[in-house]
């Protein structure tokens, strides 16, 4: 039995458009607090861009799967958490999680993520 896509989300982020907004304040509107502890443990620079660009490209793939919300959402309302094998996976009290499906791909100048919502 095949399930029916209810939403598609895609969303690809460039690091060098990213790399300027970069502040404490941009950090803080984008990551969740659980995102965040996993920020600050990152030390090389480069893997800070690549994991603020992915989880950007991820929240607003998730929000073009959803398409709407009955209340607003901010990004860090959402958090796309790493699972026991490292596959991203997306956390939200606001809006059901289930039958999402994220995935995140970087290259040494983008980040791309895609989201369906079966």
């Amino acid at each position: 039995m095949s399930s029916m896509i209810k939403g598609l989300g895609i969303d690809m982020v460039s690091f060098d458009e990213l790399t300027p907004r970069i502040s404490e304040g941009f950090i803080e509107r984008i990551l969740s607090s659980e995102e965040i502890k996993l920020f600050n443990k990152i030390t090389n620079p480069e893997r800070k861009i690549a994991f603020l660009a992915g989880r950007f490209a991820g929240k607003e793939a998730f929000v073009k799967a959803h398409q709407a919300f009955a209340e607003p959402l901010n990004f860090k309302d959402v958090s796309i958490l790493p699972n026991g094998q490292g596959a991203p996976f997306i956390q939200c009290e606001k809006v059901s999680t289930e039958g999402l499906q994220i995935s995140i791909s970087h290259t040494q100048s983008h980040a791309i993520a895609i989201v369906i919502r079966t």
